[in-house]
């Protein structure tokens, strides 16, 4: 590290995810030192009070108004015109892909690593019904089989990957987080752990303090194992690959998570209740793919009107409440995610990665966040 420490690198974050990596890099992970120059990319412009929750920095340079699918090649090197890019962590679809990395490359001749983020998907976990991987899910696994891999991207962006690395003397890696408990300072689709603290927020308002909350899925997701990953968390992982890309044979899968330590809804839900003054209880039926229960966007439109009163009375910012479905079904995450899902980690912790945390930590700190920014109450 001592070479490293002399020539301070320059990281470049990409997009929404990008977020808890600035966080991380700003607070100096894993030491003073590395980080000398952040640049954040993003489609739209940050406002003041997004900015807000990042340290003051003036390291951190942020560019906006990029679109790796929408911009040619050559508008995108004039908009991230750098000499000394070293670190990429995140690009999503093989068009952004190719140009995002043609660009930096181009741009770049000092990068030494790139990292994707990928996920759990590439084990066949958002085919709920048809998922057939034993676990824990670890890398070595075989890859998935048709016709659930052709419905993915992850395999078309690897092997692109490899070949226009191949020769570059810079290495690249994909993460594989499950379900990401995180905060973000604006809206996002993805965002499995607002709509559920929106649900107790809101559960809370109307039922009161030390009300008994069920939990509003399905027994079979009560009882089902996986390990969360904290935005943070997978933050340290992915700056702990690239800070150790000598040790790492280029486009090599790492799972990432909060945790060794597997945990279901039926272990964290008495924790996340507790949060929002609550009882936790068990799902009011034992079926393992639905339940009677209203998930989290249908009580909120059941309840709209107790909603906007909640949003105006506590001067929460009223984002639009929609959980994310990977078949179009309403609670599919709470429902239909019933099956064991935990990963290996033991790939990542032999290259020296040994940060971990609690799933009540990382949803602890999640909702912490969300409610000092009017997020939630």
């Amino acid at each position: 590290m001592a070479s490293e420490l002399n020539d301070p690198r320059h990281a470049l974050a990409l997009g929404a995810s990008g977020w808890a990596f600035i966080n991380q890099l700003l607070h100096d992970y894993p030491q003073p030192g590395i980080w000398g120059w952040v640049t954040g990319v993003t489609m739209r412009p940050l406002n003041e009070e997004e900015m807000s929750y990042w340290p003051e920095d003036k390291r951190l340079q942020l560019v906006s108004v990029v679109d790796f699918v929408g911009d040619t090649e050559e508008v995108l090197k004039g908009k991230l015109s750098s000499g000394t890019v070293v670190n990429v962590p995140d690009s999503k679809a093989l068009d952004s892909l190719r140009k995002a990395v043609t660009v930096i490359d181009d741009l770049a001749p000092k990068l030494e690593f790139i990292h994707l983020q990928y996920g759990t998907f590439i084990y066949g976990t958002c085919f709920a019904e048809d998922f057939y991987m034993p676990v824990p899910l670890s890398e070595g696994l075989p890859p998935l089989r048709k016709p659930w891999a052709d419905r993915l991207p992850y395999f078309n962006l690897s092997r692109w990957m490899e070949e226009f690395s191949r020769g570059k003397p810079w290495k690249w890696c994909e993460t594989r987080p499950d379900d990401i408990i995180g905060f973000l300072p604006r809206p996002n689709g993805y965002n499995v752990a607002y709509p559920i603290a929106m649900f107790l927020s809101l559960y809370a308002c109307i039922n009161g303090k030390g009300a008994q909350c069920p939990f509003p899925g399905s027994f079979g997701a009560w009882k089902a194992l996986s390990n969360d990953a904290g935005a943070d968390m997978i933050a340290k992982s992915a700056m702990h690959l690239s800070l150790s890309s000598n040790l790492l044979a280029s486009g090599e899968g790492f799972n990432v998570a909060s945790s060794s330590t597997p945990c279901s809804w039926e272990m964290k839900w008495p924790v996340i209740c507790t949060l929002f003054g609550l009882e936790s209880s068990t799902p009011v039926d034992r079926e393992r793919s639905e339940t009677r229960t209203p998930g989290p966007d249908e009580y909120i439109c059941n309840h709209e009107e107790e909603y906007k009163t909640m949003v105006r009375d506590y001067g929460l910012k009223g984002w639009k409440v929609a959980s994310p479905s990977m078949d179009g079904s309403g609670n599919w995450g709470l429902t239909k995610l019933n099956f064991d899902r935990q990963v290996d980690l033991r790939k990542i912790m032999a290259t020296g990665y040994k940060d971990e945390e609690s799933n009540s930590e990382t949803w602890i700190r999640t909702l912490e966040r969300m409610r000092a920014a009017k997020v939630i109450s």
